[in-house]
């Protein structure tokens, strides 16, 4: 062993020491560390609270504005501003931030954007897990262009919920799948690879429901066929919806009394542009 080694050694023996004796020159820098993590513990806890809130009653949450304290800011902020009124530790944030003693605030869209990502993939695993434990589970599509007329596919599970002491059915929204092709091989491959990604066995599905397109219903070539073919016990059943839909057309088409009954409402709906352009209603 050197002699540097050894006064290295003493040297740290001495520090650990000085510290437990809070003697240290150190010990008053460990403990505004210690104060600074704690404070922005208790930001953050209130922030991810704000978030969850919103998300729970499906809330908006920026408006055209990104400052507090100004117009048009959004769900988000206003509620940080009404927390400051109560809360001290927001209070004080939010008094560092106006003050511009910090700029590090986590108010902006991108620190919400990335908790939002953050629990919902929690939320995700722990529906996966339960969706794992009740074994089998039921799939429900439904196709719709976004926005911007891009194709998308929203899925959603049903499922047994044993993790409770009474069994529950659950459904569960998954998410929505991007699809570039919208023939029945296309829309049962984006299943097929997302089922692999939630690591969930096609072979536990124990029924299907999708909306009377050919491409999904098809007896040959739809989704509900491939499924059939891979799992013949995924049952699968018309949406209701979609179906009551379809029977109120068709109705409506070979029904005398019930052309008659919805022409005031069609006559109603193809002038109210006029009337309301007229200053009307």
């Amino acid at each position: 062993m050197s002699v540097e080694h050894v006064k290295n050694t003493t040297t740290l023996y001495e520090l650990r020491l000085r510290l437990g004796k809070t003697k240290a020159i150190d010990e008053l820098n460990q403990k505004q560390v210690y104060k600074e993590k704690e404070y922005w513990k208790n930001v953050m806890v209130r922030i991810i609270s704000i978030v969850k809130f919103l998300e729970k009653h499906n809330l908006g949450f920026r408006g055209t504005n990104e400052k507090l304290y100004q117009n048009s800011n959004g769900n988000f902020l206003g509620l940080v501003e009404m927390l400051a009124e109560f809360d001290p530790i927001i209070q004080q944030h939010v008094s560092r931030i106006t003050s511009t003693d910090t700029h590090r605030h986590y108010l902006g869209h991108n620190i919400q954007n990335e908790l939002i990502s953050l629990l919902a993939s929690n939320l995700k695993s722990e529906i996966i897990k339960n969706i794992k434990q009740s074994k089998f589970f039921f799939v429900i599509l439904d196709c719709t262009p976004d926005t911007s007329h891009k194709g998308q596919m929203s899925m959603i599970l049903w499922y047994v919920d044993t993790s409770l002491d009474e069994f529950r059915v659950e459904e569960s929204f998954s998410g929505f799948l991007n699809v570039n092709d919208t023939s029945g091989l296309g829309l049962f491959n984006v299943l097929q690879n997302e089922l692999k990604s939630l690591d969930l066995e096609i072979n536990s599905i124990r029924g299907q429901r999708y909306d009377n397109g050919s491409n999904m219903k098809g007896k040959h070539q739809g989704v509900q066929k491939r499924l059939l073919d891979i799992n013949p016990r995924a049952f699968y059943v018309p949406c209701g919806c979609h179906s009551f839909n379809l029977a109120l057309c068709d109705i409506a088409n070979t029904c005398t009394k019930a052309r008659a009954f919805l022409e005031p409402y069609n006559a109603f709906t193809q002038y109210l542009p006029i009337l309301t352009k007229g200053g009307i209603f």
